[in-house]
């Protein structure tokens, strides 16, 4: 029985031992991809921290600034701002990196924003230079009436019927208006 509980020991002993040791190793490996990142290494570094991200149970805060700050180098800037933003929740004011995680934090929001901006002038002018393909018809149907010819308004006391200020009651556009319509340049032909 004493045998058997020296085993239990020496076991138990051994795991908590190994997980120190892993844990360690994992330590090692964060400064390593930090040490990487300094030197501008920004996609081996990535690669460790990766690594640690799918292997370390609990992650050190410190992870979140290293990873965060990579990322914005990797230009992954919205990967960038979530995990800064996560240091700065973990940390506050007092982290070893607060100045540099804001620092590094306002780089990534203006470049992430930088981006949004220029993607919604690229698309607004692909709005404005695209052209719907008809598929041969002469006509489409009005956008505004839906075929009717006729808007419906709500009145004061019941719905009030107008004669579609786009299609002139006809309920069809040709294919040069409703191509003008869809980049909102078609002018109503009847003020209501």
């Amino acid at each position: 029985m004493k045998n058997f509980f020296f085993l239990i020991l020496f076991v138990s002993s051994s795991i908590g031992y190994s997980q120190i040791v892993r844990e360690n190793e994992l330590q090692k490996t964060i400064e390593d991809g930090a040490n990487l990142m300094a030197l501008g290494k920004y996609d081996s570094a990535q690669m460790l921290f990766q690594y640690v991200l799918q292997n370390m149970e609990k992650l050190p805060s410190e992870m979140a600034y290293f990873f965060g700050r990579n990322s914005f180098h990797l230009e992954k800037y919205k990967q960038s701002i979530n995990w800064l933003n996560k240091y700065i929740q973990l940390k506050g004011t007092k982290g070893m990196y607060y100045e540099p995680a804001i620092q590094y934090l306002q780089f990534a929001e203006d470049e992430y924003l930088r981006i949004q901006r220029s993607q919604a002038e690229q698309f607004e002018e692909d709005l404005e230079s695209a052209e719907y393909d008809c598929g041969g018809l002469e006509k489409m149907l009005c956008p505004v009436c839906h075929g009717s010819g006729v808007v419906v308004q709500a009145g004061i006391f019941d719905e009030v019927y107008k004669t579609c200020p786009y299609s002139l009651g006809e309920g069809y556009l040709s294919c040069e208006e409703y191509n003008l319509f869809m980049r909102g340049d078609l002018e109503p032909k009847l003020k209501n």
